[in-house]
């Protein structure tokens, strides 16, 4: 062989087919049967918080090499270690990254939402691909830090854990309100059946010993201490002010992802909200300070946006449901949870994730249900009776592939069908809801300085300060 037939170290392709070697390259699908992904076509995953929510995350990535898990409570994430047996298992997601950061491309973020800034900006400086759960960070000085950081980076493939994002039934709606049919939109109602976990707490007063083997100062993490009581851990830390975000920043973008960009709803200037009260005897209200209410409403105002008049977008959970409108067919109930778009030409209601409020998640209508399109009903219905769903114009990510789309993404190099860059920003409205509840104030916004400009007392949770050993 001539030293031009062989350049660094690869003999060429040419030379190859000439020697008659080309018969002993076969395709990955035969050596493997069908289904087979070749080892080199395989995402390395590690997770950190694999005990909730992660461990669906993780069932969406199974097809890849799980390498590294990570969660305080092993004893709550045990049937997720065990589902993955090859797995090395840690503690603390330090030691974890210190022994693992050569062995895995990718990193799921499931913890807490007090925890994902510093997860994810370790991960970015780790240069790993990263699916985080939503809220993307629990303060809106973290989500700015999070997004800039991700748009100077390079190579580094994101997603947010909106499921629905991008889906038919998503998009379907979308495009109706793309269609300019209703005409120019000035309100917006949502609403939900949301929280699902206990809300209108007060601390408790009585201490716990944590889970066996759990580092309970390490889950505090950045946050104010506290001693360990099952009114945090596991699953209902959401409530509180100090690790999570309210229903509205857990729920906030499983429903903006449908409007955001469309309605241009990046800056409100002004935001404010109320949270329910709680009586636990006759005349006897008990005070709940440190966390969301078990119903609560928030509004935002929306300025005008070039062509786009002024807007206002309220939001109701709990059970609350905005004013019933006055076309709806009086034998129709109201959903559980949806959408209402008031423009100047109609209304539009949408299921909370987009679709027909009456076939939520793009399944067949019930029995006797109102006729609507695919991406909502319109109303007056005997106005727009002739009004066709629009063509499919926008690209979509199904549900089923909404875990195949990130880790096949990452392959590729490519954005996913919902990058964290977008998510922070919807993230970031959502916590401005957060902000309005948690300070019972109505706040003046200003985005670009990013700062409350009327209540100055409410920037501590803009950008709140870190305990002491804990830093972004």
């Amino acid at each position: 062989m001539r030293p031009d037939e062989f350049a660094n170290g690869v003999v060429s392709r040419r030379h190859v087919v000439a020697a008659g070697l080309a018969p002993l390259v076969v395709p990955r699908h035969v050596l493997g049967g069908t289904g087979y992904q070749a080892p080199s076509d395989t995402l390395a995953i590690a997770a950190v918080g694999i005990g909730g929510m992660g461990r669906n995350y993780l069932d969406g990535c199974k097809a890849e090499k799980i390498v590294a898990l990570c969660d305080l409570d092993h004893n709550y994430a045990a049937k997720v270690f065990e589902t993955y047996p090859a797995a090395r298992r840690y503690h603390d997601y330090r030691e974890m990254f210190d022994k693992e950061a050569k062995n895995f491309d990718a990193l799921i973020i499931a913890t807490p939402d007090h925890m994902h800034a510093i997860l994810l900006l370790a991960a970015i400086q780790m240069k790993k691909h990263i699916y985080c759960a939503k809220p993307i960070a629990h303060s809106i000085g973290e989500v700015r830090k999070v997004r800039q950081a991700l748009l100077g980076a390079k190579g580094i493939v994101t997603k947010g854990s909106i499921q629905d994002s991008r889906t038919d039934y998503a998009r379907s709606t979308t495009e109706i309100l793309n269609a300019g049919v209703l005409g120019p939109i000035r309100e917006i109602h949502i609403w939900t059946f949301h929280p699902i976990y206990p809300a209108s707490l007060v601390r408790p007063r009585e201490t716990m010993a944590p889970p066996a083997g759990m580092d309970w100062d390490m889950w505090i993490g950045p946050a104010p201490f506290r001693p360990y009581h099952k009114a945090y851990h596991p699953g209902n830390w959401r409530a509180w002010w100090d690790f999570g975000t309210a229903d509205v920043g857990d729920m906030g973008c499983h429903t903006l992802h449908a409007y955001f960009e469309e309605l241009r709803l990046q800056a409100p200037s002004v935001i404010y909200g109320n949270c329910s009260t709680r009586w636990d005897d006759i005349a006897v209200q008990t005070r709940t300070p440190e966390t969301e209410g078990s119903a609560n409403m928030v509004v935002w105002e929306y300025p005008a946006r070039d062509a786009m008049p002024p807007l206002k977008m309220h939001f109701y959970d709990g059970g609350i449901k905005p004013i019933r409108p006055a076309e709806l067919d009086h034998a129709i109930a109201m959903p559980n949870e949806g959408v209402l778009f008031i423009g100047d030409n109609g209304k539009l209601m949408s299921s909370y994730y987009g679709g027909n409020p009456f076939a939520p998640f793009g399944r067949p209508a019930r029995a006797g249900a109102p006729s609507a399109l695919p991406g909502g009903l319109l109303l007056p219905v005997s106005k727009f009776k002739d009004f066709a769903q629009p063509p499919k114009t926008l690209p979509r990510c199904e549900k089923p592939d909404h875990y195949t789309d990130w880790t096949r993404s990452c392959k590729r190099g490519v954005p996913t069908a919902l990058p964290v860059e977008f998510a922070c920003q919807m993230t970031e409205v959502a916590l401005l809801g957060t902000l309005a509840l948690r300070t019972d104030k109505l706040l003046e916004w200003d985005s670009a300085a990013m700062r409350v400009t009327n209540q100055p007392e409410a920037n501590r949770f803009v950008e709140p300060a870190y305990r002491a050993g804990w830093k972004l």
